[in-house]
């Protein structure tokens, strides 16, 4: 299944999140760790709404840094894997 299928990304109700000098700050109290996500990956953060799809939030990735929206979906898929592997996104 993938993850379109399953829904538009939420972040884990317990992690606490900053920007600052746009770089998010992500503190996961479940795993007493923080995560440092760089400008790109910060943007993708602040569309995880709970509402907006992985297909839209590529979509507002390819318009703002000028990539092609088939490379923009691969890597926000990725990045959102990698997001659900830390921890930082709400399980199913």
């Amino acid at each position: 299944m993938t993850a379109e299928a399953q829904g538009p990304p939420k972040k884990h109700p317990h992690a606490a999140s900053r920007v600052y000098e746009g770089e998010a700050f992500i503190v996961l109290p479940q795993f007493h760790e923080y995560k440092i996500l760089n400008q790109v990956g910060s943007r993708v953060w602040d569309l995880i709404d709970g509402k907006t799809s992985e297909g839209e939030i590529a979509k507002v990735i390819a318009d703002e840094y000028e990539v092609a929206l088939e490379t923009a979906l691969n890597d926000v898929r990725q990045f959102l894997a990698d997001l659900k592997a830390n921890g930082m996104l709400a399980g199913d």
